[in-house]
């Protein structure tokens, strides 16, 4: 599954996606203007953050901005894995039970990397990974 946390731009960066047959769910980001061409594009696939997933048993939180989900951090074990993005730095850490990333941004545009996470969410251990973009070498 792919889990989106906002800031897609453009319905066209993801139209077509459902020909792969990966499930996509996630949350809309500030620069999401085109909120209904971004559902259209996705089949509904995006909620307003925080917005809380469960896959594989695993309670997951979804918010763009880390300010719309530190209410939600108590740190009493609410949540297995926590994902929001808004600021493009990948990071990892843990509030409590829960494993706390950023993936970073998969465009590359403002930090220069293209990135993404990938959580094993049997063990909840998280990696970074630099991906290539057509046309970017």
């Amino acid at each position: 599954m792919v889990l989106h946390l906002g800031d897609v731009c453009s319905p066209a960066v993801l139209a077509g996606y459902g020909y792969s047959g990966i499930p996509l769910r996630g949350v809309f980001g500030n620069n999401d203007f085109d909120r209904d061409g971004l559902q259209e594009a996705t089949g509904g696939a995006f909620r307003r953050g925080p917005h809380l997933e469960t896959v594989d048993g695993r309670k997951i939180l979804l918010a763009h901005s880390y300010d719309q989900m530190q209410g939600e951090l108590s740190g009493q074990g609410r949540f297995d894995l926590v994902l929001f993005g808004h600021t493009h730095r990948p990071l990892t850490m843990r509030v409590g039970k829960a494993l706390v990333v950023n993936p970073g941004e998969s465009c590359g545009l403002a930090r220069g990397k293209s990135t993404c996470a990938i959580v094993d969410l049997a063990t909840m251990e998280p990696r970074i990974v630099e991906i290539s973009l057509p046309g970017t070498g």
